[in-house]
Parts: structure tokens; C-alpha cells; sequence
């Protein structure tokens, strides 16, 4: 418990609203679940696969609702006996997320009745079907409960300043586009050799160290072998899924990881040699939001109207 939640001594000490980070990131995990299910399905409306409301896709999907929802709605029963109300016991942040929990489960049993009725939407209408829609928003509301959590405590990364936080973002999304978009245009043309982004992002790496060179040489050596480290993982990538124009589906994903990958292994250094200042649950959100970069990216590079043809 921390200072900011600890009762003063000689009172009683009520139930606190916050239900803490550990909780937080046990949401997290379970709508990590939750995502792969729902980006699933998307791309099996993408590829117009064989589908009904019965398939695997779905299962993934609705079994990570359902992992999320009991998370949240567990949190909110085992403290019922302790609070005075029902509302009392939902943590801090988490009031928008036990709706979005109702949403989602009311928009799934649409969804289910919408498949029977019409059929299976395919392309943009899985974009515009009623269901989806509701589906979404209370999926978004449900999803985004560690995210206000993290808000309403304070976390380090709010005292930085709203700028700080923003020009950090925007300098993620630059490199991740530049990431993504270099090894997307090689990618759509050619087989990359063996080594190829190891050398690319470590070289590129030094280059930009020399520029900079401010700091501890361990410290720099560590950044440098952050990107070494991205370029061997991303050759395991290309070996496993073999990105090409004729494989937009693994490519896509390739463009979605590997900055994902980077941001991941650059924060871990990061914590380990100086410890960081955003919270845990705002770098994991803008590590997926690198990934959306490299993916927005693929389809600029690859559209849906020349992989279909």
C-alpha cells in the first residue's frame, strides 16, 4: 500500500478504491487474451475465410472477454462483502469497465443472432455491422480500465508534463514508421540476405550513438546491442513467416513486431540502467501502438484491393 492510501493511524481504515498495479497488470494480461482474439477474427473477415459464429476466431475472442470480464467483475465481488455498496467495491478507474463488460456481453448475443439472421459480414460491412459496433465499444471500455486506473493514481509519468509525454510519443511513432516502412519496401520487392537487419539497425544504431554521444559508454553499448538484439529476432521472424507481397498477411505482422520488439527490448534496458518514468501500463500501451504504426504502414504498402487481386 502506499503512502498516498495508507490510513492515518487510530482511524478506521475503509476499503481503498485503488486496487493497485498488480491488479492492473492481471487486466492487462488477460486483455493481451482478449486482443489476439479480436485481431483474429478481424483477419479472418479480412481474408474472407469459411466462417459462421461458431469458429475459432470467436472462441479466442469471447474466452478472452470472458478472462477479462471475470478478472474485473472478481475484483468487484470479493470486495462487495466490505464495502457499503455494489458501486463502493468497483475499483478506482474500473466503473466504466464493468459497463463495457454488460456492452460487450449484450452485443455478443447480437452478434450471435445478427450471424443466424444474415450471414457473416465480409470486408468493410464487419467494419459497419450493428453488433461490431456495440461489440467495440464496450470492448474499448472494458480493455481501457488499467489505462484510467493509472490516471487517477498519479502515476510518475503524469508529473513529467503533458508535452514531455507527447514529444516522447510522437518520437516512438517516427522511428516505428521508419522502422517498418524501410523494411516494408525491401520486403515487397526482394528476399532480404541472411543478416540484413541486424546490420541495418545495429549500424544504424552506432551512427546515431556517434551523433550523441552523451553518457557512459556501457550505457551506449546497451542501446546498441537493443538494436542488434531487434534485427536477430526480426531474422527469426522473416525465417518463420517468410514476408513477401504474396504473403501480405505475414507481412503485416512482421511490420507490426519488429518495432514492438525494439520498444520492448529498449525499455527493458531502460528500466534496468536508469529505472523509468512513465508507469508500466502507459509503456506497454505505447509499445502496441508502435505495433498499429508498422501495421497502418503495411496497407499503405501493400493495399487490400491489390492483395485480393
Amino acid at each position: 500500500m502506499s503512502s498516498r492510501t495508507r490510513p492515518i493511524a487510530g482511524t478506521a481504515a475503509p476499503l481503498s478504491a485503488d486496487a493497485g498495479t498488480r491488479f492492473d497488470w492481471l487486466v492487462v494480461a488477460a486483455t493481451w487474451w482478449f486482443g489476439i482474439g479480436l485481431f483474429s477474427d478481424g483477419w479472418a473477415h479480412i481474408e474472407r475465410l469459411p466462417d459462421s459464429f461458431w469458429t475459432v476466431w470467436h472462441a479466442i475472442l469471447y474466452s478472452g472477454y470472458a478472462a477479462t470480464a471475470a478478472v474485473i467483475v472478481g475484483a468487484v465481488a470479493l470486495r462487495r462483502p466490505v464495502a457499503p455498496t455494489w458501486r463502493a467495491a468497483i475499483p478506482r478507474g474500473y466503473e466504466a469497465s464493468v459497463v463495457g463488460a454488460a456492452v460487450f456481453a449484450v452485443g455478443g448475443l447480437l452478434d450471435m443472432a445478427w450471424h443466424v439472421a444474415f450471414g457473416v459480414e465480409v470486408g468493410s460491412d464487419a467494419l459497419l455491422s450493428p453488433s461490431h459496433l456495440l461489440l467495440a465499444l464496450g470492448g474499448a471500455l472494458l480493455a481501457t480500465g488499467p489505462l484510467r486506473a493509472d490516471l487517477y493514481r498519479g502515476s510518475r509519468f503524469t508529473n513529467l508534463g503533458e508535452d514531455a509525454v507527447f514529444r516522447g510519443l510522437l518520437g516512438m511513432f517516427v522511428f516505428s514508421a521508419f522502422q517498418s516502412g524501410v523494411l516494408l519496401v525491401m520486403l515487397r520487392r526482394t528476399v532480404l540476405p541472411v543478416g540484413t537487419l541486424p546490420l541495418l539497425l545495429g549500424l544504424n544504431a552506432i551512427a546515431m550513438n556517434l551523433m550523441h554521444s552523451h553518457g557512459p559508454l556501457p550505457v551506449i553499448l546497451t542501446f546498441v546491442a537493443v538494436a542488434f538484439g531487434t534485427g536477430v529476432i526480426g531474422e527469426i521472424l522473416l525465417a518463420a513467416l517468410r514476408p513477401s507481397a504474396e504473403r501480405p498477411v505475414a507481412l503485416r505482422t512482421v511490420a507490426a513486431l519488429v518495432p514492438m520488439v525494439f520498444w520492448s527490448l529498449y525499455f527493458a534496458a531502460v528500466f534496468l540502467l536508469r529505472g523509468l518514468g512513465w508507469s508500466f501500463t502507459f509503456v506497454s500501451g505505447a509499445i502496441v501502438l508502435c505495433g498499429v504504426v508498422g501495421l497502418l504502414l503495411s496497407y499503405v504498402a501493400i493495399p487490400p484491393a491489390r492483395q485480393a487481386s
